[in-house]
């Protein structure tokens, strides 16, 4: 048996565990759980990295946002670090799909795998980060702020050394993030981010290059526009909106390494059999599970997943 086909059959054989852990935290009052952990270790982190899983499915994209983080680490942002991959059982935008969601989780362990293998065989990665711990997390919070909320107030305390959340995020995410719609019940509306960056929270924002290929990355302009966006923003462009002045330290764009890749995209190549490019756009692990359990192949919207 292909390493691969153990791993998918590892896989396999935890569906219903991991059905019944979903089913278990929906039923309960938590707002966070974590399901596994991949390279498990004691160590508590101080900088905890945080990639929002709702990407359906993840892409070499995300690989890249996960490693990019892990081996160049910003200003305050200290070792030892951890990653945590959380999926929202809610979404702000998005209809949820619960057929999918065990679907996801898997898709998540998987891709975790391939992040730590990916730094195993890196040159750029330090011994720590080769022996990274990757959790698998939920929670029912759809917005970023209250997600790092959740994570601390969860009892028992599953980070106990209290470390710096830094979220791992797409241009796309910080253009929401800072748009003041989602917080129409705060007066102004970005005062709701306060408890965030009041924490010592960050947004690491990765820049999304233009693709000729995938259409819906040109809707976010040049680089140089999305490095606009950000300066502006530093220079008070949302001062009237509720963004604080001493905020300004707490976001950093980074450049962003490969391709634009969209998960629409993904889905689409999976939906017609294009295997060969699914596999250039995606990680292993994620495409030969894709493959295996037919996820897309009637739908290519992500609602409903096979399997």
């Amino acid at each position: 048996m292909s390493d691969m086909s153990a791993r998918l059959l590892a896989l396999r054989s935890q569906l219903p565990s991991l059905q019944s852990t979903l089913e278990t935290f929906n039923a309960s009052p938590s707002k966070f759980h974590i399901v596994r952990t991949i390279n498990p270790s004691p160590t508590q982190p101080r900088t905890l990295y945080i990639l929002d899983s709702s990407f359906n499915p993840p892409s070499r994209a995300h690989l890249s946002l996960a490693t990019s983080a892990l081996t160049n680490q910003k200003p305050g942002e200290e070792k030892p670090t951890r990653l945590l991959l959380l999926f929202s059982t809610h979404n702000a935008d998005k209809a949820p799909s619960p057929a999918s969601f065990v679907q996801r989780i898997a898709l998540m362990t998987v891709f975790a795998e391939d992040v730590l293998r990916s730094l195993q065989s890196s040159s750029d990665a330090s011994d720590d980060t080769n022996n990274v711990s990757i959790d698998i997390g939920l929670t029912k919070e759809p917005y970023y702020t209250d997600k790092s909320v959740a994570i601390a107030a969860e009892a028992p305390e599953v980070y106990a050394s209290k470390p710096i959340h830094v979220h791992l995020v797409g241009y796309d995410t910080l253009i929401r993030f800072c748009n003041p719609k989602y917080y129409a019940d705060y007066k102004p509306p970005l005062s709701a981010l306060k408890p965030f960056f009041d924490a010592g929270h960050k947004l690491r924002v990765t820049q999304r290059p233009y693709d000729a290929n995938d259409a819906s990355s040109k809707e976010f302009g040049t680089v140089e526009d999305q490095e606009k966006y950000l300066q502006n923003i530093k220079e008070g462009g949302l001062e009237k909106d509720g963004f604080e002045a001493s905020w300004r330290g707490n976001i950093d764009m980074v450049e962003g390494t490969g391709m634009g890749i969209s998960s629409t995209r993904v889905r689409k190549e999976a939906k017609d059999g294009n295997w060969e490019e699914v596999g250039r756009l995606c990680t292993e692990g994620v495409t030969a599970w894709m493959r295996e359990e037919g996820l897309y192949k009637e739908d290519a919207s992500g609602k409903k997943m096979m399997g």
